[in-house]
């Protein structure tokens, strides 16, 4: 099993997401996992929530495979078919993919 990158993101960049189907590679700041333990995996994604919410005013986590960068760093645009789910909110609320259009819809709501 692979290892899971988080990646805070601003409002902005989901919508790039949806519109133009990948994340730009300037457009996040990336969390890897520890390990693909459920404790490691929800740490990294709790953090990613903390830099999204210091960054931007909004907890925005897209949940990736860990890329080849540096210990295991995301660091170029990331399709929309790399993506694993998009988590929402203080509690991290998980969606998938088919749900943007709604996470979207709820984030500018």
């Amino acid at each position: 099993m692979s290892r899971r990158a988080y990646l805070a993101v601003p409002a902005t960049a989901l919508r790039a997401l949806a519109e133009d189907g990948e994340l730009p590679a300037d457009a996040y700041a990336c969390v890897v996992a520890e390990s693909d333990d459920e404790q490691d995996e929800y740490d990294a994604m709790a953090v990613a929530g903390e830099i999204a919410e210091e960054r931007w005013g909004a907890v925005l986590v897209v949940a990736t495979d860990a890329g080849d960068g540096p210990d295991g760093e995301v660091t170029g645009a990331v399709a929309l078919r790399e993506v694993a789910a998009i988590h929402v909110g203080d509690d991290l609320a998980w969606y998938a993919t088919q749900e943007l259009d709604a996470v979207l819809a709820d984030v500018a709501g």
